[in-house]
This record gives structure tokens, sequence and C-alpha cells, in this order.
């Protein structure tokens, strides 16, 4: 793990020399090409050369922010959190600009976590993004205090980089605390739960875009749900051609024939694929349907173990930019521990996010059923006004 929040500690930083010298040497403005001061101290140096270079990479990183103007996007976040701990309170602030990226951080009476992200764009290639996240518990480990009074922290890592048709996903993490109990809701909701006291999980997963609307995906992944998957997706989407009826294609007609007029009402997913893990082989299945105003996903896994999954989520059904997400799903792993093929327990859960005037927003998220029960609250309000940040732009 620890080779692993190194190389995405660094990543920002390396990527700059995959770029070819053509890429390079365009994305460096001529102006800042010589500083006048560096030529005066240095002037026997060949510094064009070494200066471009340096201008290419700083270019590919998004401008620092002054701590001025820190907290110009940023926002404070009230919360309340009830999980297997009892009911916390929470107090944090979101999208700190910090250096080049942006710092999230909350604290509670019984937890705190801190999230720092990172964007770049890469000329000629794609963009990238990179994360790190820190999450810990008040206390006193139990196996040190005897009390029962849980302590311990996460730390986490991931990056992603896109590059025309193909995307690298990379994810770790290691803990000293049951996951339960740093990230409750996550938890529950997932069919296959990680219940170790402490240990590390990590995830690479490369995507690519195999013809028009054919999309391949292999994982790898190591710890708790150690194993390989690979999914085929085919994506047809719904065409209204010329006002006939509705086609479902994998290609604009429009491309086609071009003089006539083709638009998307919505996409249909199909996802075949298959896993082996630790349990032996499975079969993966899925489906789903994107339009405008909804989607919904079906997925579901067959073999040693078995789960069942269903969400759907609506759009701007209680204002503009508000979502609201339903979710259930049918798990061996809730009813039977580590072990599968018993029967399966079911667990519900809920998400809302609701614009409030002012920039303002509410987000509700909980989780119920077999696995267990959690919620949590967070009332989010921006520090400036926006007539205020108007103002101080003129």
């Amino acid at each position: 793990m620890s080779r692993l929040f190194s190389a995405s500690a660094l990543s920002l930083l390396t990527l700059a020399a995959l770029l070819p010298p053509g890429a390079q040497a365009q994305t460096q403005p001529p102006a800042q090409v010589q500083p006048a001061r560096l030529n005066q101290t240095q002037p026997n140096q060949t510094q064009p050369d070494q200066l471009s270079a340096a201008g290419a990479a700083a270019r590919l990183l998004p401008p620092a922010v002054p701590l001025s103007q820190a907290l110009d996007q940023a926002g404070i976040t009230l919360g309340a959190e009830a999980s297997p701990q009892g009911v916390s309170p929470a107090l944090g602030l979101r999208s700190v600009a910090l250096g080049r990226g942006t710092l999230d951080f909350t604290v509670g009476g019984q937890h705190g976590s801190a999230r720092y992200t990172q964007a770049l764009v890469l000329p000629l290639l794609g963009s990238a993004e990179a994360g790190s996240e820190a999450q810990w518990l008040w206390g006193t480990p139990a196996r040190e205090s005897g009390s029962g009074e849980q302590g311990g922290a996460r730390l986490a890592a991931d990056a992603r980089l896109a590059a025309g048709p193909v995307e690298l996903q990379l994810d770790g993490e290691t803990f000293s605390a049951p996951l339960l109990l740093l990230r409750p809701l996550d938890t529950l909701s997932d069919p296959t739960p990680d219940r170790r006291p402490q240990g590390s999980n990590a995830a690479a997963t490369l995507r690519g875009r195999l013809a028009p609307g054919i999309f391949g995906a292999l994982t790898r992944e190591w710890g708790h749900q150690a194993g390989t998957a690979a999914d085929l997706e085919l994506r047809p989407q719904l065409w209204s051609v010329d006002g006939a009826p509705a086609v479902l294609a994998l290609v604009s007609p429009a491309d086609q024939d071009p003089d006539s007029w083709a638009e998307s009402q919505g996409t249909l997913t199909l996802r075949l694929g298959a896993e082996q893990r630790a349990t032996g082989a499975g079969l993966r299945l899925g489906a789903g349907w994107d339009s405008q105003s909804s989607r919904t996903t079906l997925a579901t896994v067959l073999g040693p173990h078995r789960e069942l999954t269903a969400r759907w989520q609506g759009y701007d059904l209680l204002g503009k930019d508000s979502q609201l997400e339903l979710g259930a799903a049918l798990s061996d792993a809730w009813t039977n521990g580590d072990s599968s093929g018993g029967s399966l327990g079911a667990q519900w859960d809920a998400a809302l996010l609701l614009p409030l005037p002012g920039e303002g927003q509410l987000e509700v998220r909980g989780s119920t059923g077999a696995a267990g029960t959690a919620a949590r609250a967070v009332l989010l309000l921006p520090l400036h006004r926006p007539s205020d940040q108007t103002e101080g732009r003129n």
C-alpha cells in the first residue's frame, strides 16, 4: 500500500514526462518562455530547452489559487450521522482551494475526515485526476484500552487517467478499524462488505471503447475481494429520426445519412461478464436505461456468491438540479457472514440532493435492512453570497 500511495502522490508530476516533445512545445505560451530574471542570473546556460520543459510541466497543472481566494468557492457543512457508533454531529468545509487542488474536511464528535483532489489536462492525450483521503475515529483502540472504545484510521488514494477511448482507474486503501465504523453507509450498501477489523484493499480497472457503442472493462482486485473480473457492454441508443418512430442503434443514423436529423432519446446498456475469486467463478449480468430525466440499473452475480442490485435515479423531480436515488439489493453475504450459498438478505437505501436558495443544498442519505441501519444529513451553505463574489471580481 505504501507504494500505491507514493505512486498516487507523484502521479501529477510524472505525467508531464509522458508528453511528446511536440505537445510540450504547444502547451507553453511564448511570453513566458524566458523570464528576464532567469536570463540575467544564468546567462551562460542553454535556458530555452530547460524552460520549455519546465513551462510545459507547469502548464499541465491548473494555476495555484492565492490563499486570499481559498474560500471564495467554499461552503460550510453542518451535519449529523447515525451509525453503529451512535449519533454524532459534524462540522466541516467543502471545496476549499488549496494550492492547485481542492480540500474537503469534516470534524465530528466521533470521527473526522479530509480529502484532497487535483485534476489536470494532458494536451493531445486526455485528462488525469488524483485524490487522497484520510478518515479517523476518536478514541483508543479496544485491544489496548480494554474498555471497548473503538479508534482507528483509514488512508485511501485514487487516480484516474483518461486518454482517448481508454481510461485507467487505480484505487487503494488501508485501515486499522472496521469499515462499518469508518464508512457506515458505504459498507452497508456493499453486497460484499469487508468485515475485517483491519486490512488493505486495492483495485485497478482498465476501461475502453472497442467499437461504436461497444465497451470493455477489466478489473483486478487485491485484498478482501481478491480476484479478476471482465465485462463487455453494449450501449445502443434510442434515436428519433426525422420525426419517425424511434429506432435502436449503436451509432447515430445521421452519421450514415447526413441529410437526416436524429436525436437520442436515451441509452440502453446490456452487460455480460465473468469473475474469478477465491470462492470460485461467477457470472455477471447487467442492464440499464439512461435518459435525460432518470437512470435505472440492474445487476446480478451468479455463482458461489449471489447478489442482485437495483437502482433508480431521478433528476429535477423536486426542482432544478435536484436528485433522488432509490436502491435495493439482495445478497447472501449479509446473512451468512463471509460464507456464501445460504439465504439472501435485503438492504434498502435512499439518497436525496436538494438545492436550496442562495446556492446552498441539502444532502440526505440512509440505508437499512439485513446489514444494519445508518443515516446522514448534511446542510451545505456557501461562505460567500453570489452577489459578493460578483462584486469582488468587478
